[in-house]
């Protein structure tokens, strides 16, 4: 019998606490002049440069790297760099809460493509999911008239990282490294490819001083910061339930828009609370719908995080 990790939900909560406070590094970049595409960019590129040396080493003994897991680290990697985008390019929360009403597409793409049953907790959870986007985008749900850039990115890394999801929950077991390094990897080429977008509001590449004055910072968030919450996120799933595992993820959501609305400066009035709550009750009602599915078919899922 495999023998337990030592406290695994102990380190997948604390990992999911500090992504969602991840996009205070990232406002600091952009408040240094770094534009947000290339913000995104840089967050993709430092753990990769880091993590290469060991990828290469793998392979000379002749072990995957994670190279092979394209697909799959395409669809979460690019979902991520929208994601990040959009925290730089709209409001803080309602990037967070329109990510988050990710439920919503997650529950079609069962029902679509999976074939499964319209249960009253699937039901709950679309109908919880578009309500919170409804209370963010609708008449008065924030200072924008209307959705800008920031809010399209947000939820269509919502759908996106949906399907990533639905990738990984069917795979069989990767090790971490690989899960990781394709992440990184895969992640840094969407983010490039966005970040060559026409559009004003991604910005333009740094200049040569600019680059070396910020890529030591780049390098330590990455190594301080993204290589282990990514690698702890993976690694504490492998011994966690996937229904408690799906309970400990919502700490990400909750960390992220209570510390926008203390830190960020910018409106969270009881619109964003409502949507809050909605999005977050939709992924609590997704996991309980998902507990309470036949044992036979849950034992033929590997759930692990998409995240990275």
């Amino acid at each position: 019998m495999k023998r337990r990790p030592p406290y695994p939900e102990l380190v997948v909560a604390g990992a999911s606490a500090a992504w969602g406070l991840f996009w205070i590094p990232l406002r600091a970049f952009q408040s240094e002049g770094l534009a947000p595409a290339w913000t995104t960019f840089g967050q993709f590129l430092a753990p990769l440069v880091a993590l290469i040396p060991f990828a290469l080493l793998r392979v000379a003994r002749r072990q995957p790297a994670g190279i092979k897991q394209y697909r799959t680290g395409l669809l979460v990697g690019v979902a991520v760099a929208l994601y990040l985008d959009s925290l730089l390019l709209t409001e803080v929360a309602r990037a967070l809460i329109l990510f988050y009403a990710m439920p919503a597409w997650g529950t079609l793409l069962e029902l679509g493509l999976m074939h499964r049953p319209f249960t009253r907790w699937r039901a709950m959870a679309l109908l919880l999911s578009l309500s919170g986007m409804l209370a963010i985008l609708g008449p008065g749900g924030g200072s924008s008239a209307s959705a800008n850039i920031g809010d399209v990115m947000a939820l269509l890394a919502g759908v996106i990282f949906a399907f990533g999801a639905m990738r990984v929950r069917q795979a069989p077991e990767t090790p971490v490294f690989e899960q990781v390094f394709a992440f990184f990897l895969y992640g840094s080429a969407g983010a490039l490819a966005l970040a060559m977008v026409p559009l004003a509001a991604l910005g333009q590449p740094p200049d040569l001083p600019q680059l070396v004055r910020l890529a030591p910072w780049l390098m330590l968030v990455a190594v301080c910061f993204l290589i282990p919450v990514m690698s702890g996120i993976y690694w504490g799933s492998r011994a966690i339930d996937p229904g408690r595992l799906g309970i400990l993820l919502q700490i990400e959501a909750v960390v992220g828009i209570a510390s926008a609305a203390l830190l960020s400066g910018e409106p969270f009035g009881p619109r964003q609370a409502l949507g809050a709550a909605l999005v977050v009750g939709a992924g609590v009602v997704e996991v309980a719908g998902n507990q309470r599915r036949p044992a036979a078919a849950s034992a033929t899922m590997t759930t692990s995080p998409p995240e990275g």
